[in-house]
This record gives structure tokens, sequence and C-alpha cells, in this order.
């Protein structure tokens, strides 16, 4: 069961869960591939079976040092190895055609029967050696020995006929239940049914079997099989399947309707079902990659000598930041900061080749997409394009957003500054969920896509038939995506990516299928072109940031300058998907300027498109000259702080040109242009004012920065005041943007 040189991740305690009376009588768990399902579900075998892999007081030593013993000590003794198990494993019983089923299903049966058919054929004639330690009554065997044997020929029948033929899917199907049967009389108690990978003939079944009566006719087999064994059987305990993909509505049916059906999400706040069995008992925690760090690190890793304590533990924690930045991000029920652990124990074999964090790559790294094929993704077909594209875009910035805002906001951005992180770092992590970035810009595509994922849909599941004959539904395609992992639950009503690892499988994904229907593979290049900055279009980038702002609750005249930088940032910086980046704080001449966006080295340049240097610097309102929280909207008010913002962009600029400008116009040099912009915020409100400058060579080669003057607008001779532009402020809905060209520089205003 363990290894001693292995490190122990302990997910036992879940047992308890899983078995709980509370649990249906039949249960199913669907949660993405490599998740340690397999993993959990043989440890749960080994813990309930009379039997095991190895004798009862070897495992019993074992479990009692585990999490199931220590936190649920009556369960632990009126469980631990009481019942009979039969696990069976669907996972290679994935029939290409109807006539390959009975050969698919004899295997896994007999394969899953193996170790209870020995025993009986060890019990026939009363032979017991070797199973004493079962405490079996021989009287119950003796009177057994006919039902035993009436099994055993079954066994013999299904083995030596070889079951090729479809006339034998009723013999094999009954195998399960008849040993239920047989297992009962002689123990005296019913048996636990762990169906592991249950989906998998289904949805191969949808992938590989064109014809779609043939592909039914598969489906109703497994389907079949399944209600024989977990359906009005008076000698099931508990069934137990776990699985990717929802197969309710593609074969598995209204026959099995007695089974509860559990997804990430199951549990929620305000879901239909208010609890998860299965929360603890797939991924790994914080805890988990912490512990397997520090066990990794201290005890094995080759280079640690050649590294002192301070730097050891740096690199501990950027480890560990690493990790949730880019194998984090699932969620199972009230459970968040869930990993993938295939993920994790893939990046601990590569550290014997780090000799530190400038060596490891996590871009590289893909462990997830590179550990099999998934065919049922690599299966689908768009039937169109316009809503995949937009659900598509919407995931990818959303989760480029987020990134950037966390590492600026929440508990991991609070603790990425200390030397070391401890076990109550940790903790204090793990307890909190990361922040979410405010803005919903899209909201209707967000509360659409949180329909399609997490609200089971009848047009859903009928679509879903066609696959891998017919191309699919944009609303199919993504319940496929989120059943498989690439987009995973974050609330009841919002659902995202969940890390950059996935997110590059998420592109490569949209990429195929972009390429079939023959459209742009870009992801992002809808939100571009509506920031407006890839095409140095200031104005339309007011628009959008304003777009933005006014969605983002909770902004108040408290709200630090340093907050109003990572909302701009994290608005930003999908812009880094085409070669730019962005630099807060960035160290200049005379001090540090706040954000500074630009090409970055390996800019792809697309057509004529000018490249330009951006600097931005941000001013807030404090709300000093506001009498009241009431009179924040009073007209007087409005003009008031309206006056006082404008004069902080300008000010905002003029200490652009005071103290950043001769490094600023050094470090643009290869572009076209820049673009020196002056942000006051109040609330969720702010004035822009943007001054645009030309490249230009002389011919001595010195290089220089005229204006560029945007067109229209006033000229003002003298100083430049908010009472001299003409705001009519009054005839504005309070918030709404106004644009104005004063001088040649543009002014956007939405006090």
């Amino acid at each position: 069961m363990m290894d001693k040189k292995a490190t122990f991740v302990d997910k036992s305690a879940a047992i308890a869960d899983i078995m709980s009376l509370d649990a249906a009588e039949v249960i199913a768990g669907m949660y993405p591939r490599r998740m340690g399902k397999t993993t959990f579900l043989q440890t749960l075998a080994n813990f309930l079976d009379i039997i095991g892999d190895m004798p009862r007081s070897q495992r019993e030593k074992q479990f009692r040092k585990c999490a199931v013993h220590d936190l649920h000590p009556k369960f632990f003794e009126e469980n631990f190895a009481k019942y009979p198990v039969i696990m069976l494993d669907l996972k290679t019983s994935c029939p290409k055609s109807f006539d390959d089923v009975p050969s698919c299903l004899r295997d896994s049966v007999l394969a899953a029967t193996s170790e209870y058919t020995e025993l009986l054929r060890k019990l026939l004639n009363c032979v017991n050696s070797g199973y004493e330690h079962l405490g079996l009554d021989k009287d119950i065997i003796e009177e057994e020995q006919d039902e035993i044997r009436r099994f055993i020929n079954r066994v013999n029948y299904v083995e030596e006929s070889h079951s090729t033929k479809t006339t034998h899917l009723s013999a094999i199907s009954m195998m399960i239940p008849k040993l239920m049967k047989v297992l009962y009389r002689i123990f005296g108690c019913r048996s636990v049914l762990i169906v592991d990978e249950y989906d998998a003939p289904f949805m191969s079944a949808l992938c590989h079997v064109k014809d779609a009566d043939e592909q039914a006719k598969v489906q109703r087999a497994y389907s079949k099989f399944l209600c024989e064994s977990l359906k009005n059987n008076d000698y099931l305990h508990k069934g137990i399947l776990v699985g990717v993909f929802d197969v309710r509505g593609v074969g598995l049916g209204s026959g099995l309707n007695n089974v509860e059906s559990y997804m990430a999400h199951s549990g929620f706040a305000g879901a239909r079902l208010t609890e998860n069995p299965f929360q603890h008992a797939f991924g790994f925690t914080i805890n988990d990659v912490w512990g397997l760090i520090n066990d990794y690190v201290d005890n094995q890793w080759p280079h640690r000598p050649a590294i002192d304590h301070l730097e050891l533990g740096h690199f501990k924690r950027d480890l560990l930041v690493g990790c949730i930045q880019h194998f984090d991000g699932y969620r199972i029920g009230q459970v968040h900061h869930v990993f993938n652990p295939y993920a994790i124990l893939s990046l601990i074999r590569e550290l014997r080749l780090v000799k530190s964090l400038n060596d490891i790559d996590y871009s590289r790294y893909s462990f997830w997409t590179e550990t099999g094929s998934m065919k049922v993704v690599e299966t689908i077909k768009a039937s169109s394009a316009q809503d995949l594209s937009r659900y598509c875009k919407y995931l990818s910035s959303s989760f480029l957003r987020q990134s950037e805002y966390r590492q600026h906001q929440g508990p991991l951005a609070e603790h990425m500054s200390l030397d070391f992180i401890d076990d109550a770092a940790v903790g204090s992590i793990g307890s909190q969920e990361q922040p979410q970035f405010p803005p919903d810009v899209d909201k209707e595509t967000r509360e659409e896509l949180a329909d399609i994922c997490m609200v089971r849909s009848g047009d859903t599941f009928h679509d879903m038939q066609s696959l891998g004959r017919e191309p699919l539904q944009a609303s199919t395609i993504m319940r496929l995506l989120y059943q498989a992992g690439y987009i995973v639950p974050i609330a009841k009503d919002r659902v995202g990516i969940p890390n950059s690892e996935v997110h590059r499988a998420l592109e490569q994904f949209y990429e195929r299928v972009a390429t079939q229907l023959k459209i742009s593979t870009n992801l992002l290049e809808s939100i571009h072109e509506e920031m407006g900055i890839y095409k140095c279009d200031l104005q339309r980038f007011s628009r959008s940031l304003h777009a933005c702002m006014v969605n983002i609750p909770g902004l108040g005249e408290e709200t630090s300058e340093r907050f109003y930088q990572t909302i701009l940032s994290s608005y930003l910086f999908p812009i880094t998907r085409s070669g730019y980046a962005i630099h807060n704080e960035a160290m200049m001449e005379n001090g540090r300027a706040d954000t500074l966006l630009f090409p970055a080295p390996g800019h792809l340049r697309l057509d004529s498109t000018p490249t330009s240097y951006y600097i931005f610097e941000l001013k807030r309102y404090d709300g000093s000259t506001t009498p009241t929280s009431a009179a924040r909207t009073a007209m007087g008010n409005r003009r008031k702080v309206a006056r006082y913002v404008f004069r902080q962009a300008m000010q905002a600029q003029t200490q652009i040109y005071e103290r950043y400008y001769p490094t600023l116009a050094d470090k643009a040099r290869k572009c076209d242009l820049i673009h020196v912009v002056g942000v006051s915020f109040w609330m969720n409100r702010f004035c822009m004012i943007v001054t645009k400058r030309r490249r230009a060579e002389g011919a001595n080669g010195v290089i220089s920065w005229p204006v560029v003057l945007y067109e229209g607008g006033m000229e003002i001779d003298d100083s430049v005041d908010y009472d001299r532009l003409g705001d009519r402020l009054e005839d504005a809905e309070n918030g709404i943007l106004r644009e104005m060209v004063v001088n040649g520089h543009f002014v956007a205003l939405t006090i």
C-alpha cells in the first residue's frame, strides 16, 4: 500500500464522507482526468474489503496511521474490512462496434471478480486453506456449496466460451449480481461495487461508432449491464461510480435513475446538491503540495547542500507560488485550491534536473495535456464560429486578467514578499479563496457560460449524441470542456480556466477548431480591437476602460492609488499576448513611473500598425471636498470633483515630463509613438488626459518627439482649467463618459 520511499498524501478521511448514510445508495462523481481518482478508489477498496490486497492485520496497521482513523474512529471500527468489494474498471472496456461489447465486458467483469472467484473455487468442497483469517463459518459454506458451484459454472462458461457473441451479454451482465448473492450468503453482508471510469464505454461509442442505431445498441448494452448490478439489487450495500463525463443523457438514461450524480460544482452555496461527498477525495490541497515540496527539497533534492538556509527558503516559497500559478485553480464542492496531482508529481520529479529557480520554465511544462490524448476533445467539431469564439475569448481574457490581478491582490500576493513561507502562512493562503478580478464587462457571456456548464441541459445532452458524426453546438462543446477540466467552477454563477497550463491547452484546442472553421486563430483579437491599445487608439481605450470601471463594486473614496494601478495593469494584461510588456513602478531617472506598457523584444508587428510606448501616471481623489456621502452625486459636488480630478490629471502629465521624460524618450527609441497619459480616479470614475508624440529623426540622427495633435476640439490660449472646457455636466447622466479635445490633447471624463 505505502512505499517507504514515497511521500504519502492522505486522502483517507474522504472514505467516511463517501460511505455516509446521508449519501445515496448509488453515487457518481465526475471530475477531470489525472485528479487521482483511481488511486483514491484503490484506497477505498483496500479499506472496506474483507480480502484486500494484503493481510487484514497489515492493512489495519497502515490505516490506523491515517486520517480516517484519527477523524472518524467510530466509522473506522464499524466499516474497516467489513464488506466484499468488487472493483470494476471500464477504462479498457471501450468497444468500437456492438460486436466488440461482449468481449470488452467479459474481460472487465472477469478481472473485477477474479479475487472472489478464486476464494469461491477454494471454498468449493470446503477447502478453506489460507482463508481462516476471514472467520468463515464452515456450516454456512457447506450449506452454500450448490450456490457456489452454480456461480463457478457460470464463470467457467464465460471464460471458456470467450463470450464473443452478443447472445452471451445476459450471462456476463448477471455475473456481478450473482457473485454478490453468493457473498451475502457466505459473509452475511452486502457488497460494495466500485466502478472506475464508468463513462468510458459510453463516450467511446460516441467517438468511434458512427452509425447512430449501432451506437444506441452499445449504450443500451452498458446501461443494462450497470442496471443489473446497481438497481433493485438486494445484495448491494453501496455503489460508487467515478468518471469524467456526465453520461446520464447519452446512453445511461433513465434506466439507472437511482444514481445521485456529483460534479465539481455540487456542494456550492445555492446548488441543488448542498453536500459533495467527493470534495476531499480527489486532487491535492495546498497543504499537500507544501508537504511534497518540503519533503523533496529537504530530503531528496540532490542540489540542496549547495544552497544556504535563506536561499533555500526563497526556493521553497517560489516553488509553491509557481505551483499555485500554474497548476492550482480547481475546485470541488466547498474545497478550493485543488491542484492536479499528476502535474505536481511530475514537477517534483523534474526538480532533480534543477539547480536553481532560474532553471524552471513553467511555460514548457504541459504535464496535464501530455499524459495521453483525450479522444472526446480531439473528436469535437463545431457547427458555428460565433458563439464558440465568444465563449473562448471571454474565458481567455478573463483568465489573463485574473492572473495579473492575483499577482497584486489576495493572500498569495501578501505572502510572496516574505523570505520564508511556513505552515501557518500556507494555511492562511489555503483558507482564503483566490480574489476575483472585479470587472465583469461581459456579464451576459459570464452568466450564459455558468448556466451551460453547471445547469443540466436536455438540449446539450441530445446534441452530444452526434459527437464524432456531426459538428456540435457551441454550448455542447463548452459543457464537454467543462467536464474535461478545461473549464472549472469558480462560484455558482461563474466559471473560468483553472491555470496557465490548461489555458495553453484551451488555446491549442481553439486553434484546431478555428482552423477547421477557417476563422482567426487569435483568441484575443477582438479583445485587442475593443481595448484600442494595440492600434494606438486611446479614445477607444478610454471607452473600454470606462465600461470596465463602472462594473467594479466597492470602489470608494478610500480606495488606494495602488489598487487603481492593479486594476489598470490587470485590465491591460491581455495585450501581453501580442508581445507587449507591462511594468508597474518602473525605475526611471528621477523616480518610479506608475505603469509602463511597451513592445517587448520579439514583439509581433501586424500590418502597418504603429508601435507605441505608453506611460501612465495615476492620481486619486480622496473626497476631501465632499461634505457627506449623500452629497457625492449632487451637481455642485460633481462639478467640484470634476474640477479637482481634471487638475490632478494635468499634474500627472506634468510629473511625467518633469521626472521621467528623458528616460522615457530613450526607452522608446525603437517605437513610432509615445502616449503620455495622466489619469485621476474618483471611486469608479476617472479623468484621463492623453498627449500623443511621434518619433522624428533629423538629418544628424537626433531623435525628437513632436506632439501629434488630435483633430478638432477647442483652443485655449491661456492656462487650461476645467471651468474653461465647456463641459456641460448638467446635461450628462451621472457617470457618462464625455470626450473632448483641448489644444490637441485628448480628454476623457466620467465624473
